[in-house]
């Protein structure tokens, strides 16, 4: 991996559980300030498709950011739950994240976006 191929801009966001808003609902609360990095972006997969007589879509994505305290978090089992990444204004759901070559330099997360 080259450090001139991260040339996207993303943040990893933390999930800080949930407060009630205006009309008495829970409403998830999330620190989108926790790690703004730099990333490679790679579109792995997309497709659409009919289920229960409503339109879906999958559209899957690889983020490769670097290996540091903030994101060596993520490859603990289990916390790909409490953080997201946010990237062009959209929320993606991280699906399953590794150490890329078992180097200790690279993270690659794999995420889905949230419709």
């Amino acid at each position: 991996m080259n450090s001139k191929n991260c040339n996207q801009r993303i943040i990893i966001s933390e999930y800080l559980g949930e407060n009630q808003n205006d009309n008495g609902f829970d409403a998830p609360n999330w620190d989108d300030t926790y790690h703004p990095c730099w990333s490679a972006f790679k579109q792995v997969s997309g497709k659409e498709f009919i289920s229960a007589k409503a339109n879906n879509s999958e559209n899957i994505v690889t983020f490769i950011v670097r290996y540091c305290n903030k994101t060596k978090v993520l490859l603990v089992p289990g916390a790909t739950k409490q953080y997201k990444v946010i990237y062009k204004n959209k929320d993606y759901n991280i699906l399953f994240c590794s150490d890329y070559n078992n180097q200790h330099e690279w993270i690659d997360i794999k995420a889905e976006v949230i419709i």
